[in-house]
């Protein structure tokens, strides 16, 4: 039964230290998600929280799942468990009563479950975490020597939710991750489907041009929220943009606003001139950074950056002169190999110390 029951803990500890993981990765998709819920839940009011509340519950999440793999604290770590997948457990069973239009959000844009399929997953965990912890008094020791992998385990976490913050995530898992080939809305079946590889834009008139999109080498600015983008990180753009003007890109801003609205911004010369418009939804699955950039070569998403790490003229001219095959591979298997580096390295950790 002892062995059972460590290994009940050590599964559940997996999934939510994983779950954890995959939403810390990807804070502005953990904020996406919880602001659905607040809206789902007539909390509209708490939308301005939703970041921290996001974050802070990833943290916790894969923190609680640090701790079963380990074993340390037992009682707290399965009293916390069992409090956060209880309610878990209630909030599935509402929506799964009212079914609204929304994800359950609960391995981020990794995995995608109905409500259906999320409840039964919170029940079997609850049924792990009741074979492991019940009843709490006869929880076993912890060896001392784990008192020690779930502090480095711990800080490892929140370096990895640092670098989050300020970056894009490791891995893509949105619809337009690296190497989606964008799609013009009318030629996808199921117009409402979200998960659709369309972006549509238009000019200051109105007119759409999504043709733009897929054709040549575009260089795609991301402001999702342009009031927010400082004064000196316009200039950094323009100057970003000019200079993949001249190496044959087509540069344009993208913007989740109004012309008028852009108008209004003291904006480097010829910027507005270059700014398309765009659904903010969309953008923000684009490019997770409000500022950042994409590269799309013939409809190609190659790669992209963050706001603070926008590409200098070298990599912009061995990217335009580069096959968008071996781009891709360059660009992103780097990323990819990080995050599993960094999952085996927290995994060796908490299991082999």
């Amino acid at each position: 039964m002892r062995v059972i029951r460590r290994i009940s803990a050590v599964l559940l500890g997996f999934v939510l230290f994983l779950s954890g993981v995959l939403k810390l990765m990807d804070p502005v998709g953990a904020r996406l998600v919880v602001e659905a819920y607040l809206n789902f839940l007539g909390l509209r009011f708490l939308n301005g929280m939703s970041g921290l509340i996001g974050t802070g519950l990833a943290l916790v999440e894969s923190l609680l799942g640090a701790g079963l793999i380990t074993g340390v604290w037992r009682k707290i770590a399965a009293i916390a468990t069992g409090v956060l997948l209880g309610g878990f457990t209630l909030l599935t069973v509402l929506l799964y009563i009212k079914n609204p239009a929304m994800d359950c959000g609960c391995f981020g844009e990794a995995i995608r479950l109905t409500h259906l399929q999320s409840l039964v997953k919170n029940i079997v965990l609850l049924a792990l975490w009741a074979v492991s912890c019940i009843p709490l008094g006869k929880l076993e020791r912890t060896r001392k020597v784990k008192y020690v992998s779930f502090p480095i385990a711990a800080v490892s976490l929140i370096i990895f939710m640092i670098y989050s913050l300020v970056s894009l995530p490791l891995v893509d898992f949105t619809p337009f991750r690296q190497g989606t080939e964008l799609m013009l809305p009318e030629d996808i079946e199921d117009p409402t489907d979200e998960r659709a590889p369309t972006l549509s834009i238009s000019n200051a008139d109105g007119e759409y041009e999504d043709e733009l999109l897929l054709s040549g080498n575009l260089l795609a600015v991301s402001a999702y929220d342009p009031e927010k983008i400082s004064g000196r990180h316009w200039e950094r753009i323009a100057a970003l943009v000019n200079e993949a003007a001249a190496l044959g890109y087509t540069p344009v801003v993208l913007a989740a606003s109004t012309p008028s609205a852009m108008a209004q911004l003291e904006l480097p010369e010829g910027l507005l001139e270059r700014t398309r418009y765009a659904d903010r939804k969309k953008m923000l699955t684009l490019n997770r950074a409000n500022g950042g950039a994409t590269y799309i070569a013939d409809g190609m998403i190659v790669t992209k950056w963050s706001a603070r790490s926008l590409p200098e003229t070298d990599k912009l001219s061995k990217l335009v002169n580069t096959d968008i095959s071996e781009s891709l591979l360059s660009e992103n298997n780097g990323s990819r190999v990080k995050f599993q580096g960094f999952l085996l390295y927290v995994f060796a950790v908490m299991l082999l110390l």
